[in-house]
Formats: structure tokens, C-alpha cells, sequence
């Protein structure tokens, strides 16, 4: 569909035609909805984000400058929502990664001393994760536990694509460097000896 085709389908929703906002959405859905599985590569989760973007264009349509594209403005308003889902989420999975729903989800054995060591790795590492800077951490969590590409960070963060690695880089030494700390056992010193 023409950006014109668009432009004056888009005009007619506004003056309150439902056969034209039903083509609206059809001609602009795919798009819409490939954007949306690029923000979150899962398949649930942009068709809720695309199912969010219709309601925020239907309730703002008012806001569209006639002359100018359209699906410009729609890719930007569902670009903004993404970013703030996208927000919400690492705040959401900085709070509960290591949830006991998650734990029951992760494949191994019934044996509770295994369960018991897994729990114990995964709240080190949760731990060791909080002890960085935000943006390494984010970094870390968005390529290593959502297997976000190099591609992808680059473009979501606005940075050069050598900068991302380097940053993953120094994220990755950070946090083996925490990791370390915590996991060397703390001498034990009796009275009057000297550990050794």
C-alpha cells in the first residue's frame, strides 16, 4: 500500500470509519509486528506489543500530521512503546531472574543437594550481576541470558558495534572478577595464628 493509499485510509479512521481503520491495520500490521518480534524474539510477547501499539495509535491518531508519512509516525510510536516494555522487562527481570518458578523451569535432577547448589550458583551470580554498573549488567543480560545479537545491542543502545563488544568484554571480566571475590574462601584465623 502507497504512503498517499495510507495517508487517506488514515484520514477516513479519523473521521470515524471502521472498515478503514480495519484496513489500516492490515496494511500495516506485518511491518508492525516484525518490529515488534525484533524488540523481543518472542513470539508471545510481540503479538501483545503489536495488540499495545494499535491501541496507542487508535488513541492517538488525532496527533498525526497530515503531509507527512504515516507509517513513519506509527513505526515511532511503536518503537517508543518497545523501548518502554523493553524498560520494564530488565527492571522486572533485575527483580526476579532468579525466582523459584524459574528454578522449577531449568532442566536437572530431583537431587535436592543439586538443587540446592544450583540455587546457591545462581544467587552468586544474581548477586555479582547487582555489584556492576547498570549498563554492563544490562549488556550482559541482554546478550548472554536474552541472546540478544552484537547487531541488535549495537542498535538498541546507540552505539558502534566495536563498542558494544569491547563493553561486553570488560562486562564479562567484571564479573568474573566479582564472582572471584565471592567464591574464595575467607581465611580462618584462630587467636594467635597467622593465616597462612
Amino acid at each position: 500500500m502507497s504512503g498517499s493509499e495510507l495517508e487517506a485510509i488514515v484520514e477516513r479512521c479519523r473521521n470515524g470509519d471502521e472498515e478503514a481503520w480495519a484496513a489500516l491495520v492490515d496494511g500495516t500490521a506485518d511491518d508492525i509486528y516484525r518490529l515488534a518480534v525484533s524488540f523481543t524474539r518472542r513470539r508471545s510477547e510481540a503479538e501483545d506489543l503489536t495488540q499495545e501499539v494499535y491501541l496507542r495509535l487508535w488513541q492517538n491518531l488525532h496527533r498525526w500530521e497530515a503531509g507527512t508519512s504515516f507509517r513513519a509516525w506509527a513505526f515511532r510510536v511503536a518503537r517508543n512503546l518497545f523501548i518502554d516494555a523493553y524498560r520494564r522487562a530488565v527492571h522486572e527481570r533485575k527483580a526476579t531472574w532468579v525466582d523459584p518458578e524459574f528454578l522449577e523451569g531449568l532442566p536437572g535432577s530431583d537431587d535436592p543437594h543439586a538443587l540446592a547448589v544450583r540455587r546457591q550458583r545462581l544467587e552468586l551470580a544474581r548477586a555479582a550481576l547487582a555489584r556492576l554498573p547498570e549498563e554492563l549488567s544490562r549488556l550482559l543480560l541482554l546478550r548472554d541470558f536474552a541472546d540478544w545479537s552484537y547487531e541488535e545491542l549495537a542498535e538498541e543502545l546507540g552505539l558502534p558495534l566495536g563498542t558494544v563488544k569491547s563493553r561486553l568484554n570488560r562486562a564479562r571480566r567484571e564479573l568474573a572478577s566479582v564472582l572471584s571475590l565471592q567464591l574464595v574462601p575467607k581465611a580462618v584465623t584462630v587467636a594467635g595464628e597467622v593465616p597462612s
